[in-house]
């Protein structure tokens, strides 16, 4: 496949927040939102299938902030959201995006829509979860991403634009897990200033199979703050969270540096931490960087997309 060198988010959904137009929500970007009440968005009109494609149940409990346990046809079966991402239930806004779900659906009548996929690999029902007994029907999987409570997907599903572009608005409005400090020190103490880190460079499609070229695969932190900054377990990820890279102590990144992190294994050096993972890490179809410091605060919010058959978006 043909190399690209991406210094510039590819088919623009957002680049940094500063960029961002604000949408007229009246929050701005530093808002910090914990709340746990029901999650209130503007919501497109939604068209259900005919019965027969769809399974009605009520919701008997919720797992965690992207699954649940729904009663169909006499028995509890576990339910995972499609399209998004919500924390684990232990990782910072984890126990929040399970109260925005409960909020959402706890003893309600849903209807389950299928995608292209059955079943996960835990074997649990992939479906949108909609609410259809109020008016117009709601997409719950849609109302979580507009809410800050999950990372919208972009693995192929049929409103992975849509939902992408709620969760720019979110992003953008500092809604849930975006919000600046979201999750503070476990003593209690202030946080510290924000540092300004942001991607600067994304090499996610080496030349030829990508499994053979993890070397050539790589993502750029750039320091854009006035003070060196100590990156003893930040995060890298992906916007599925499977792909998940924590920076080794005794790096720090000066201002104006930068961090080269690659996919492939090799010697740490000056700029250059190694992932050393077995397989590529960023969707050739789009993904989302996200870098969170060691507290789980989402300090930066990287999205690129590829449009089919563009090559090269």
């Amino acid at each position: 496949m043909q190399g690209r060198l991406f210094a510039a988010i590819v088919g623009l959904t957002l680049a940094v927040s500063a960029c961002t137009p604000t949408p007229d929500t009246g929050v701005e970007e530093s808002t910090t939102t914990t709340t746990t009440e029901a999650p209130v968005v503007t919501t497109p009109e939604v068209t259900l299938p005919p019965e027969e494609e769809t399974e009605a149940g009520f919701v008997e409990a919720i797992t965690d902030g992207d699954s649940l346990q729904v009663g169909l046809n006499g028995e509890v079966v576990e339910v995972r959201l499609l399209g998004i991402n919500a924390p684990e239930a232990d990782a910072c806004y984890g126990s929040a995006a399970r109260a925005d779900l409960a909020a959402l659906v706890t003893g309600k009548r849903v209807v389950l829509v299928a995608g292209e996929e059955d079943t996960d690999e835990d074997g649990r029902l992939l479906r949108y979860v909609i609410l259809a007994e109020e008016g117009n029907p709601v997409i719950v999987n849609g109302e979580l991403v507009a809410a800050g409570a999950a990372v919208a997907l972009q693995n192929g599903h049929e409103h992975a634009a849509a939902f992408k572009s709620r969760e720019d608005r979110a992003y953008a409005s500092g809604r849930g897990m975006w919000g600046t400090f979201v999750c503070p020190p476990p003593d209690g103490g202030v946080s510290p200033d924000r540092p300004q880190l942001r991607v600067g460079e994304l090499a996610f499609d080496p030349p030829g199979e990508d499994e053979n070229d993890l070397a050539n695969e790589w993502v750029e932190i750039v320091n854009e703050s006035y003070t060196t900054v100590a990156m003893n377990g930040w995060t890298i990820r992906d916007e599925s969270a499977s792909n998940r890279y924590v920076i080794p102590s005794g790096t720090s990144l000066n201002p104006g540096g930068t961090l080269r992190i690659i996919t492939g294994c090799g010697t740490d050096g000056d700029g250059a931490r190694y992932w050393c993972s077995d397989t590529a890490v960023w969707s050739n179809g789009g993904d989302t960087v996200i870098v969170q410091d060691p507290l789980g605060n989402v300090v930066e919010r990287w999205v690129y997309t590829v449009d089919a058959g563009a090559d090269g978006g």
